[in-house]
């Protein structure tokens, strides 16, 4: 007997493998795709991720409706913990000027605005899916929140320079295998004492020496590895990386 873990949002499964058939059953937040694709993952156990949830309180219709759509469709958006952890440093910071990098359909933007909108700030959200931003625009308006959300369509790695503003929160979820340019770009951006969060640091696990996963995440566990060395090495940020959902890193830029 084998087995393997995966995760589709909002629904953590483990599968079995018995004589060829697949059992599924609802046990651990794991990512372990295959035996060939690594053995390295997140350990903690289902249970405590769904009671930390409830912890949350229920979210309202609109975030639901968002949550399931990108589970139907399979479009990346942050877990609830994640979404609720960056409202609340928004609040704790009083940021006023946010970016995000990565839009998708604005799950995690919705909950960056909800924050800026009870600090007066703004948010810069930026993603080159020309269609998913305009549902998330459309998302933005039901929330109520499109006075203090500016979405911008295209290559962030073309926009960043491009923009005259620093910001006091930056929040990147986006292409890992571009974090590394990201952290270059966004660099004479932050502000000091500003707040860097990037998602998806630990990709699986697999960012750890060791790991087997197969040849085809070479380039981007490495891009990863590298990032987060850049980052905690910088002498610049003062950073911290969380084992929760895949792995977010804190960082606040020192004042200089």
């Amino acid at each position: 007997m084998s087995f393997f873990f995966a995760l589709k949002r909002d629904r953590f499964m483990r599968f079995e493998t018995i004589c060829g058939k697949v059992i599924v059953g609802k046990k651990y937040r794991i990512w372990n795709l295959s035996n060939n694709e690594g053995a390295m993952a997140l350990f903690y156990p289902f249970e405590m991720e769904r009671y930390l949830e409830t912890l949350l309180g229920e979210r309202d219709p609109l975030l639901r409706e968002m949550e399931e759509q990108s589970l139907k469709e399979t479009i990346p958006i942050v877990t609830p913990m994640v979404g609720n952890f960056l409202n609340l440093l928004v609040h704790i910071g009083k940021a006023q000027a946010i970016l995000e990098i990565g839009t998708a359909i604005g799950y995690s933007t919705i909950w960056l605005g909800r924050a800026a909108e009870k600090t007066g700030g703004q948010v810069t959200t930026i993603d080159m899916n020309k269609d998913r931003l305009a549902r998330a625009v459309k998302y933005f308006k039901r929330a109520g929140l499109q006075s203090c959300i500016t979405a911008l369509q295209g290559d962030a790695r073309k926009l960043l320079p491009t923009l005259d503003s620093t910001f006091d929160f930056v929040f990147i979820d986006a292409a890992k295998g571009e974090y590394l340019e990201y952290l270059h770009l966004i660099y004479p951006l932050i502000a000091p004492g500003g707040v860097l969060v990037v998602d998806n640091v630990l990709f699986r696990g697999w960012v750890v020496p060791g790991s087997d996963f197969v040849p085809k995440y070479d380039r981007m566990v490495g891009g990863l590895r590298q990032f987060l060395e850049d980052l905690c090495q910088n002498p610049d940020f003062s950073t911290t990386v969380l084992p929760f959902g895949d792995g977010v890193s804190v960082s606040r830029r020192l004042r200089v």
